[in-house]
């Protein structure tokens, strides 16, 4: 039988998502009884399915348009043939935009590095996660050294939690986002007014060191984002763009100054 450590994130993926044969899905579910640290990433990609379906179920629900419905009604005998070459060019060009699309994507991606998908990426996590009161994190700040083992243990790199207290903002502990393309960490720091910061940062694989702090807005979220030679980090909060750069300045000089982190071998 596999061991836990050998359970891949795709794996996981599938396992919370009811994708796997009933033979492979069962083994796992004993391995997760002796691994908490995999059992957790399973509730969070099922809670992010579950906020998913909530946010989408209302519009699936809604009635079809009777225009789609008119446009749907098989056209009449006398224009099959047309209907049928024209159904044919509109799918080709589909094919051929769509197709386009994802060639320029990628070039963008590759020509503006990490931080521009990433940025995105960290805003919407962080609205997901800074608006939940009744749960924000898996791991709390009193369990900070398990904290640490576990990030470190998905991500391979380990980045110990910056303070931010100068700033006015406490930890309150941590969690695992499944990203698109790799797994992020993620830290929450509070104030007094109970507004929330977000740091994450994911494994980086290009040798970049684009150390100058770029800022993004997504949907009222600012952040702050950079790249070192081993992760790309980002600061996130609906603050005041003065304040969440204050926090940025603070991780990125503390990981400079010492927390630089390393890859774990």
């Amino acid at each position: 039988m596999m061991p836990p450590r050998s359970l891949s994130e795709a794996e996981l993926h599938a396992y919370a998502d009811g994708q796997l044969p009933r033979e492979r899905a069962a083994e796992i579910e004993a391995l997760l009884s002796r691994d908490p640290e995999s059992a957790a990433l399973i509730a969070t990609i099922r809670q992010q399915n579950a906020e998913l379906i909530r946010a989408l179920d209302p519009s699936l629900a809604e009635p079809v348009p009777e225009r789609l419905l008119r446009a749907a009604a098989p056209p009449p005998r006398g224009f099959a043939i047309r209907w049928w070459r024209e159904t044919f060019a509109l799918v080709a060009t589909l094919v051929v935009g769509v197709a386009i699309g994802w060639i320029v994507r990628d070039a963008l991606l590759a020509s503006q590095g990490t931080p521009t998908t990433f940025a995105r990426q960290a805003a919407f996590s962080h609205a997901i996660y800074a608006s939940d009161r009744g749960r924000p994190v898996e791991v709390g700040a009193q369990e900070e050294a398990r904290l640490i083992r576990w990030l470190a243990r998905r991500l391979g790199v380990e980045v110990p939690p910056p303070d931010l207290t100068t700033a006015g903002f406490s930890l309150v502990g941590g969690r695992l986002v499944a990203g698109n393309q790799k797994p992020t960490a993620l830290l929450m720091y509070e104030n007094a007014e109970k507004q929330r910061l977000t740091l994450q940062w994911r494994k980086n694989d290009r040798n970049a060191n684009e150390f100058e702090f770029r800022y993004a807005a997504e949907n009222g979220v600012g952040v702050f984002y950079w790249v070192d030679t081993n992760c790309a980090y980002a600061v996130s909060g609906d603050v005041d763009r003065t304040k969440l750069l204050e926090a940025a300045r603070l991780v990125h000089a503390q990981l400079v100054a010492g927390y630089s982190p390393h890859l774990q071998r």
